[in-house]
């Protein structure tokens, strides 16, 4: 009998300090600050400055979005140093985008932040990343007149779009693979302020760790054809011929790609086939007026795949120069190879890559130009 009076009593115990816990967690939601963005500039090796937007929703602010900097060892310190600075609890579980500054980028601390916020699960891993040419502080400080929102204004700006060179949407889960995959080196969206605007401006191509140079919206076009998107941006395409000038913009374009390799990891030979297909809407140059038969749009698109080729091959050389590779070129390897494949190899494998393109361009109409 006292056995059983004892359990009846642990129980009832453990189910009302159960109540107590739970109701001393309980945080009303206007006393909670929901980070929405978070920058990191670099100081030296040991520091950073960590800085914050939280939106404000009290409909008496003044001010929408509230900014605070802390300069901390580590970013779980920051935030608690952030605390104290605001009258609310901070949590992570709102956040959408983190800008590392270039410098940040350089010195290869991008992998370990970004690793630390994968692994917090508060943190979703769909959290854009992006990488700014100045300080992170200074671009969530900046007022920016016709935007509501500097959360709303960077989660808007990198989302995908067809009209954006490049595919912005670079997340946390993207990032942590491509710097444990092997066969990848990582690229992040590079963000520039512009007279009062956030642009972006190309995109910031990793080697291992460290942020290793920009790549121009060009060069990031390639990439996306590459990697086998479907949709690509509106291509601008320039031609020079006997001191000729020639320009021309391609819009609503299809890309399909196929790469295929030699198996062959002492002598890498990769065949590469891209089909594109779009609507040429503008055009400047001495064949004005004449586009108009199925001859001349037939002489313009070998033109054109000339063009292009060269530019692939141009991008390809780069990439053999700096021995990365930021479209998985050395995948078509790898998958051949017996035996373990790190990045070294991968290192060695484009550092002797040769290649053959073939780029088959399809002008389905002339929109506007008829």
């Amino acid at each position: 009998m006292n056995v059983k009076f004892i359990i009846l009593a642990i129980i009832l115990a453990m189910a009302f300090l159960t109540g107590c816990s739970a109701k001393v967690k309980k945080i009303p939601l206007e006393d909670v600050g929901m980070v929405g963005v978070m920058a990191i500039d670099y100081i030296d090796e040991n520091s950073l400055k960590l800085t914050v937007a939280i939106p404000q929703y009290s409909p008496v602010a003044k001010e929408h979005t509230q900014i605070f900097s802390v300069t901390t060892e580590l970013v779980s310190q920051g935030i608690v140093d952030i605390e104290a600075l605001s009258d609310k609890k901070v949590v992570l579980n709102q956040l959408r985008v983190v800008l590392l500054n270039e410098e940040f980028a350089r010195h290869g601390k991008a992998r370990e932040i970004i690793k630390h916020l994968f692994r917090n699960a508060e943190v979703g891993n769909k959290v854009l990343i992006a990488v700014v040419k100045e300080s992170g502080e200074e671009i969530l400080k900046e007022e920016y007149p016709d935007k509501p929102n500097i959360n709303f204004y960077l989660n808007d700006l990198l989302q995908p779009s067809i009209n954006t060179a490049f595919n912005p949407n670079t997340n946390i889960h993207d990032f942590v693979y491509t710097q444990t995959n092997p066969v990848f080196d990582s690229i992040v969206p590079l963000l520039e302020k512009k007279e009062g605007k956030i642009e972006i401006n190309g995109i910031a191509l990793f080697k291992g760790e460290k942020m290793l140079r920009s790549l121009s919206k060009d060069d990031a076009l390639i990439i996306q054809a590459l990697q086998g998107r479907k949709k690509l941006a509106p291509l601008y395409i320039k031609l020079n011929d006997n001191n000729k000038e020639e320009k021309m913009m391609l819009d609503l374009i299809n890309s399909k790609v196929r790469m295929k390799g030699n198996k062959s990891v002492d002598s890498p030979k990769l065949t590469v086939s891209l089909k594109i297909e779009g609507t040429l809407v503008e055009y400047k140059g001495e064949r004005e007026g004449r586009l108009s038969t199925p001859e001349e749009i037939l002489k313009l698109e070998e033109d054109v795949n000339k063009e292009i080729e060269k530019d692939i091959s141009k991008f390809l050389e780069s990439l053999k120069e700096l021995k990365v590779d930021p479209i998985g070129l050395t995948e078509k390897f790898r998958m051949h190879y017996h035996g373990d494949w790190d990045k070294t190899m991968t290192r060695e494998t484009i550092s002797k890559l040769q290649w053959d393109i073939h780029v088959e361009t399809s002008i389905v109409s002339t929109g506007t130009l008829r």
